[in-house]
């Protein structure tokens, strides 16, 4: 399956974004997808890197101009795989709908 991805700058041109969302990974390592048009699509920047940061609020500023529905912080736990559970049919992705703007500017 093909990733798809879209730049920041289409991002923020677009009219509307379902869902922003802030995948977390270990060490506390964001990388952004937003959810258009009920497809999924991991941000970049200019020259094509995914947009990434160890800061969770520098990347919901990113975004707090823009016309997105709802915010999530999304975790998918290796718990599962550590405990012998890796072909489970579960899904154990955890989503955390976080704030606007609002927390993103203190």
């Amino acid at each position: 399956m093909k990733q798809m991805k879209i730049t920041l700058d289409e991002c923020l041109s677009l009219k509307s974004i379902e869902k922003v969302v802030i995948n977390s990974y270990e060490q506390s390592l964001y990388l952004v997808s937003v959810i258009v048009n009920s497809e999924e699509r991991f941000v970049t920047d200019d020259r094509g890197n995914f947009l990434k940061s160890f800061n969770k609020l520098e990347l919901q500023k990113l975004f707090s101009n823009s016309p997105v529905t709802k915010m999530v912080v999304r975790h998918k736990s290796a718990y599962n795989e550590m405990i012998g559970l890796h072909n489970q049919k579960e899904d154990n992705t955890l989503e955390v709908l976080i704030g606007g703007d609002e927390y993103a500017n203190q």
